[in-house]
């Protein structure tokens, strides 16, 4: 009997700290690999509201965390426009100080292939 309180307090901590550690709800960084390197690409969520701009030092853009849908659009001189849409992928429930709460995450790296301006066909 007295092993239960110590177990039940070493179990509590371990799943208290874990999700601590996986609290996503902050910025998300999503690696990019653009062709052409020299596009510029913005993130867009909530109707049209600019989230975020890529770093070409960095290979990546910052995105905030959401539950909803996050678009990103690319466009270099020379070349189609890019838009490429994500869907928050569910991480599952937490807990944080302030009680439980979902996850969600983009995917943590995406590749872009942008079409020159002059190949026939339709921007994608």
């Amino acid at each position: 009997m007295g092993r239960f309180p110590f177990l039940a307090f070493l179990i509590a901590g371990t799943l208290l700290s874990g999700c601590a550690s996986m609290d996503q709800r902050g910025p998300q960084d999503i690696a990019l690999s653009i062709t052409p390197q020299t596009a510029n690409c913005d993130a867009y969520q909530r109707g049209g509201e600019v989230v975020g701009h890529y770093d070409p030092n960095r290979r990546t853009i910052t995105v905030p965390a959401s539950e909803g849908s996050t678009e990103i659009l690319c466009f270099a001189p020379g070349y189609k426009d890019k838009r490429i849409g994500m869907t928050p992928a569910y991480g599952g429930l937490g807990l944080i100080a302030d009680g439980p709460v979902r996850f969600f995450r983009y995917p943590q790296a995406i590749t872009i292939t942008m079409e020159p301006a002059d190949r026939p066909g339709m921007p994608r």
